[in-house]
């Protein structure tokens, strides 16, 4: 394909991220009106947010590709066994310096951990990434970069003052950056970052840590994701080299 031809569906691939983001952060005020119940009210606004999406990958693609453009045809098992090992200093550490979250109920659990994990990775790594890396082929640097930005920005609202935004935007931005590499580096199987992004959310909601209120984090915390991150990029190293 020359770039003559890439050039629009490059365009339209950009411009749907765009509207993508906007609607992210506007479709609150489509679904308040109808007075769901939360978890509901959550999974119909990113229902409405991915549309976009939907309706571009079925113009540009075979609807039998439809989930292999998302990442969604990889390996299920695979993509959770790696997340949980990942993840585990977040799960032994976190009860010894901090507390069970007496007050976490079913309903904010899925809403904050398997709704915002599924969602929020086949937005920002499943499409936007993805598709400016495999298709419209700008390099990783922008590839990661765009989404990246995205993805921080949307964490603005964590924040309690200026500084304290740009600490959450600065470590989802960071965040952005990591699942997307090991978005690309497990052969684009989505259920990797979709995974890391559950297990870590779900230990943030399970366990009072300090700081852990937002998503910067405090310095305990921040230390064993951080352990966490060194682990799966070990893991990551060694199934590649077995791989080969």
């Amino acid at each position: 394909m020359n770039i003559k031809e890439k050039l629009p569906k490059s365009l339209i691939i950009v411009v749907s991220s765009i509207i993508t983001l906007v609607l992210y952060k506007q479709v609150h005020l489509i679904v308040a009106p109808l007075h769901l119940q939360r978890i509901l009210a959550s999974f119909l606004m990113h229902l409405i947010v991915c549309l976009p999406i939907g309706i571009v990958l079925l113009i540009l693609y075979k609807p039998k590709y439809f989930f292999y453009q998302l990442g969604l045809h990889g390996n299920f098992l695979k993509g959770m066994v790696f997340a949980l090992i990942s993840t585990l200093p977040l799960f032994i550490a976190f009860p010894i310096v901090g507390k069970y979250n007496n007050e976490l109920t079913l309903e904010r659990m899925i809403r904050s951990t398997v709704i915002v994990a599924v969602f929020e990775e086949i937005i920002f790594r499943g499409f936007i990434f993805g598709q400016l890396f495999r298709y419209c082929k700008i390099g990783f640097g922008w590839s990661v970069l765009i989404p990246s930005l995205m993805f921080g920005s949307i964490h603005l609202y964590q924040g309690h003052d200026l500084i304290s935004s740009l600490m959450a935007f600065g470590v989802t931005f960071l965040g952005g950056l990591y699942f997307s590499w090991i978005y690309m580096k497990w052969n684009f199987n989505l259920w990797c970052p979709i995974g890391l992004h559950f297990f870590m959310n779900l230990s943030w909601q399970l366990f009072i840590i300090e700081g852990n209120s937002v998503a910067a984090g405090g310095m305990i915390s921040n230390i064993f994701r951080l352990l966490s991150v060194v682990i799966a990029i070990v893991v990551t190293n060694i199934y590649l080299h077995k791989s080969r």
